[in-house]
């Protein structure tokens, strides 16, 4: 399905992170949490780009969030405006929440977008899911949409978020976790959870690193789907 959509917000949602919401066409549907082609026009002309879902279907907008860089199309796409036009092809993948299973969700950086969109999806249905989120961010000001999640939190009391910082400063206000996400993590994170699905999404090396932890963890490798994210720089 390929259609024109309109821009209804855009937002800087961290120093290096770009959020946009756009008006949801009449008739589109989209599993938790799937991606779209998304074109743009730029400096260059017409350009495609994959982006992954970043909300639930449940909301009435379709919302993309990109890590900025000078690249042409990261450029349109920081630039979009209210009013502003785009076309979305899809949806399409198959990184999608099973319904059936406690889930464990990990996150690198902007790979946090498809998993906020499968928090807010649990959360809207009501889902009787225990659903983790453990989330690596570089320093506390690139946790992208944090106010949401605390307020997915409140809202759904089988849903909780382990952050870790990577590049805290030593002398900052940071009281949480520090370092990358390694297996004690991923076993806090899955204590109690009755055969739980796992969620990566990162840059390739996030990812790898994740499923050699959980493999070594003793998770069954059918239990994890990932997503990567190629180019983003996201450690």
């Amino acid at each position: 399905m390929i259609s024109r959509v309109r821009v209804l917000e855009s937002t800087r949602v961290t120093p290096t992170v770009h959020d946009v919401k756009f008006e949801k066409p009449a008739g589109f549907d989209f599993a938790p949490v799937q991606f779209c082609g998304l074109e743009l026009s730029t400096g260059r002309g017409p350009i495609e780009y994959p982006m992954s879902l970043a909300c639930s279907p449940t909301k009435p907008y379709l919302e993309f969030g990109a890590r900025v860089s000078n690249s042409p199309w990261k450029e349109a796409f920081a630039a979009l405006g209210p009013g502003d036009d785009a076309e979305v092809d899809g949806a399409y993948g198959h990184f999608v929440l099973d319904e059936t299973t406690p889930a464990v969700l990990v996150a690198g950086g902007i790979g946090i977008t498809p998993l906020k969109g499968m928090a807010e999806y649990a959360t809207d249905r009501h889902l009787p899911l225990d659903v983790r989120l453990v989330y690596s961010s570089r320093d506390e000001t690139e946790i992208a949409y944090r106010l949401e999640l605390d307020g997915l939190t409140r809202q759904n009391p089988r849903f909780h978020v382990l952050h870790t910082l990577t590049r805290a400063p030593k002398d900052s206000s940071w009281t949480g976790r520090r370092g990358r996400i390694e297996s004690d993590l991923l076993s806090e994170a899955s204590r109690g959870l009755d055969g739980p699905t796992y969620y990566v999404c990162g840059t390739p090396g996030m990812v790898q690193e994740t499923y050699r932890n959980l493999l070594g963890l003793g998770v069954a490798a059918y239990r994890v789907k990932y997503e990567v994210f190629r180019g983003y720089g996201l450690e």
